[in-house]
């Protein structure tokens, strides 16, 4: 029995996510496709934009046979532990053959590279790279000029696409758990990462956009599959979108009550110095991003420490291995598969919230509840906010489809 598992957001689910499953199914020979999805707080530093029960049932439907949830500190963090998290978890299986993502380059030996290089970080290299720091180019940019002179080809535009440079993490990832899990690429289609044009094969950030800034309009039926577009007319501000601001009275709570701000991942004392000053006129979560961020600090580092900061997330518990696995939901006619995962995994496969502190202790059980208290807060806002009854998640049943 072949697996291949993916590790995702689907934040929503759209064509381009639909056609990586489609090219999984037609290039290699599996009976499985799992994913390991971020849960209701997203790599961005932000909440998802819609919650993930829902954006599980819209994988489900559209060709993802199992979806496990990553853990919130994982989920929230930058692209290093964003894929070490969802590695160490699909590594712990012992059941998963190839792991998928998509790429800008869809060139694996030139990922491969740039992962073995900045794994063993030779002395050439580490020279390199601090000349050019001193200079005062960014990481980003000393980065790709370092790597292009020791391999010898220009890897600056292979290095400033954000699918390449997760992809570079998942690599050094699997090589820090000596995991045996072959790596597989498949070529982006359609618009870039950043891209808000809608097209067949719009982008995530794209589709956000769009229904931010104009509603549930026609244009959007040709982005995204039917399931995705009928939950959209469906729920359109009855269940989603969920916004940062929708989290500003907690977050000014905690800025103004928490006495340790250094014990949280993403800390920095010259980005939480900008805060300290522009708090006292804040009015909301992105009017104070835009207030603090600077040459030094991006929108995406100062939402993720806030995020932490929010949920005390700290770098000890981004930093260790996941220690267990919680089912989201499963296609009916996969069930065979999870008898699978409980006799060949690691660590402990959660499917009945109610069995999670007889299974779970240590480090797993304080991931655990941290993630339940993530959820937790994002189903109080999301109810304050539409008014509606979202179950907890003690009363969330198994999703199956």
């Amino acid at each position: 029995m072949k697996t291949a598992a993916i590790i995702c957001e689907y934040n929503p689910f759209h064509n381009g996510h639909l056609y990586q499953i489609e090219q999984i199914k037609s290039q290699l020979a599996v009976d499985h496709i799992l994913a390991v999805m971020s849960g209701d707080f997203v790599q961005r530093g932000t909440p998802a934009f819609c919650g993930k029960y829902t954006r599980a049932e819209l994988a489900l439907k559209n060709g993802v046979d199992l979806v496990l949830e990553l853990p919130v500190c994982y989920a929230s963090a930058s692209a290093e532990y964003f894929a070490y998290g969802g590695i160490s978890l699909l590594d712990s299986l012992n059941c998963v053959d190839y792991l998928v993502f998509g790429t800008e380059a869809g060139n694996l030996q030139s990922l491969k590279n740039c992962a073995r290089l900045f794994t063993e970080e030779p002395k050439d290299y580490r020279e390199l790279l601090q000349n050019q720091l001193k200079k005062g180019l960014s990481f980003p940019a000393a980065r790709a000029y370092s790597a292009s002179k020791i391999l010898g080809t220009d890897m600056s535009a292979l290095l400033s696409a954000p699918n390449n440079i997760l992809a570079i993490e998942y690599l050094k990832a699997l090589s820090k758990c000596g995991s045996p899990i072959e790596p597989y690429t498949i070529q982006r289609m359609g618009s870039d990462y950043h891209d808000t044009n809608m097209t067949c094969f719009s982008s995530a950030t794209g589709i956000r956009t769009e229904i931010m800034r104009h509603g549930i309009q026609p244009d959007l039926e040709s982005a995204v599959p039917h399931d995705t577009f009928r939950y959209f007319k469906t729920f359109y501000h009855t269940d989603f979108p969920v916004i940062f601001n929708d989290f500003s009275e907690m977050m000014y709570y905690q800025l103004i009550t928490e006495p340790h701000p250094e014990r949280y991942l993403d800390y920095h004392p010259e980005l939480m110095d900008r805060i300290m000053k522009k708090h006292k006129s804040f009015c909301d979560i992105e009017t104070l991003i835009s207030d603090v961020k600077s040459r030094n600090f991006t929108h995406a580092r100062i939402s993720r420490y806030l995020l932490h900061l929010l949920l005390k997330i700290t770098e000890e518990q981004a930093s260790s291995s996941c220690q267990y696995a919680k089912i989201l939901g499963m296609k009916k006619s996969h069930s065979k598969c999870i008898k699978h995962l409980n006799k060949s995994s690691s660590i402990p496969i959660i499917q009945k919230i109610s069995q999670y502190k007889s299974v779970l202790d240590g480090d797993a059980l304080s991931s655990f509840e941290q993630t339940l208290r993530a959820t937790e807060l994002y189903r109080y806002t999301v109810n304050k906010k539409y008014q509606t009854k979202r179950v907890s998640e003690f009363a969330q049943s198994l999703l199956i489809v």
